[in-house]
């Protein structure tokens, strides 16, 4: 299960959970167990990064760490910290993971549509697909590498990718073969496309549509 996936997942489980609280199908309160509980979705969302390749492991020990602080923090067991150094110390930890988030080399995929998620972590990600189609991008509080440039593309297909970047950034390298379209949302964001129009009519092209808010996508050859 991929990390996109596994948090889909979580914000599922705990609508669910909401619901049933609501209605009275269940005596326990659920509203104050994820209330009181809710950074170690954080913590699991780390432990799952730390076993998967694609992603940093510094990243994810970071993840894991501010997740345990948070825990600590609302269960009173860790009072040093009061909310005027905690999160600046939460800031620190991810600038030096975006720091050196590239530092743990890259993930081959060779899958013909990309699943990427860098959620309080890095994901550093090369493609050999064969007939890539496009795919997903989300980077949350994480930086997401790309690198297509092994990639091959079927002439004059249309391949779509989407992206979503919430206080967080996204690297995406092409092929020089490859014409690039963007189109979204940016919202205290933006994006930048370097690279080349290639005018052989041949040329695939991706298309990328995006949603950016307060963070940054750059495309280049």
């Amino acid at each position: 299960m991929n990390g996109r996936k596994l948090f889909g997942l979580i914000l599922v489980a705990l609508g669910i959970i909401l619901m049933l609280d609501k209605v009275g199908m269940y005596a326990v309160n659920f509203a104050y167990i994820i209330s009181n509980y809710w950074p170690m979705a954080i913590v699991l969302i780390g432990i799952f990064n730390l076993f998967d390749n694609s992603h940093s492991k510094l990243g994810s020990l970071i993840t894991v760490t501010i997740g345990v602080l948070l825990q600590l923090k609302i269960l009173g067991y860790f009072n040093i910290f009061n909310y005027l150094y905690l999160w600046p110390v939460i800031l620190i930890l991810l600038g030096i993971h975006v720091i050196f988030s590239k530092s743990d080399g890259k993930y081959k995929d060779t899958r013909d549509k990309i699943d990427s998620v860098a959620l309080f972590s890095g994901c550093n990600t090369r493609n050999f697909s064969q007939n890539f189609k496009g795919g997903s991008v989300v980077a949350i509080f994480g930086a997401a590498d790309i690198d297509l440039r092994d990639a091959q593309a079927i002439a004059g297909k249309e391949m779509s990718l989407d992206v979503f970047t919430l206080f967080g950034g996204v690297d995406l390298i092409v092929p020089k073969e490859w014409n690039v379209t963007v189109k979204g949302l940016p919202l205290f964001g933006g994006w930048s496309n370097k690279t080349i129009v290639s005018k052989n009519i041949e040329s695939p092209l991706l298309k990328i549509s995006c949603f950016v808010a307060f963070g940054g996508m750059d495309i280049k050859n």
